[in-house]
């Protein structure tokens, strides 16, 4: 997909929103949204994973039956709505204070297809609570980080549905291994150190230590 001049007007109005939100210290936003803020963000949506959870399970489904392209597809779906509805999304409600402002922002931002413009905000993120870079965070034996597997998945979704292609058993098996990391690795890490954890059927709660 192409950046357009619509791409274009989104992305300066993003600005135009963060200076007057933060004029001097916009760097300085994402640690201004406590862990606390969030974890009442999560309490009050308990469920808000779980149209990526039915997404990795209609992906398991697909590769379980062979249709190699389609599982890829939903992984992508998968990862998307891990790292942005997920992520992404509370970020958006807890520094935009007007709500009415924050639906609009949500709705362009986390609805668009891809992540990549949204990288640094969940490095920050991913940074600030689980003190770790998510450069760094990978599966174990890849040679690439998470992130970067992640975008390669979501370019071979889009050759699939745009250009036609096809893929086969391996792609799909990575595609859905590639989903899951994400998941256990990035999606987890932040909820544990929010004192949160995953229940059934994606409900987020508070993590019960044992």
């Amino acid at each position: 997909m192409s950046y357009d001049e619509h791409d274009a007007a989104m992305d300066e109005m993003y600005e135009l929103i963060g200076d007057e939100l933060y004029p001097e210290h916009r760097t300085q936003a994402i640690g201004e949204f406590t862990a606390d803020r969030l974890s009442s963000y999560y309490l009050a949506n308990p469920m808000v994973m779980r149209p990526a959870v039915d997404a990795l399970q209609e992906a398991n489904r697909l590769k379980d039956n062979g249709h190699h392209s389609a599982t890829v597809v939903f992984c992508a779906t998968t990862i998307e709505l891990l790292l942005k509805a997920t992520l992404l999304q509370p970020i958006v409600y807890g520094l935009v204070h007007n709500e009415g402002l924050a639906d609009i922002i949500v709705k362009h931002a986390v609805g668009q297809t891809g992540f990549d413009r949204y990288r640094d905000l969940l490095s920050r993120l991913f940074k600030e609570l689980a003190n770790l870079d998510i450069a760094t965070v990978s599966r174990e034996g890849a040679t690439v980080a998470l992130i970067d597997e992640s975008r390669r998945v979501q370019g071979l979704r889009n050759d699939i549905i745009h250009k036609g292609h096809a893929c086969d058993e391996a792609a799909a098996q990575n595609a859905f291994d590639v989903a899951v990391a994400v998941f256990e690795r990035i999606v987890v890490d932040v909820l544990w150190q929010l004192g949160l954890a995953v229940g059934k059927k994606g409900r987020i709660e508070p993590r019960q230590d044992t």
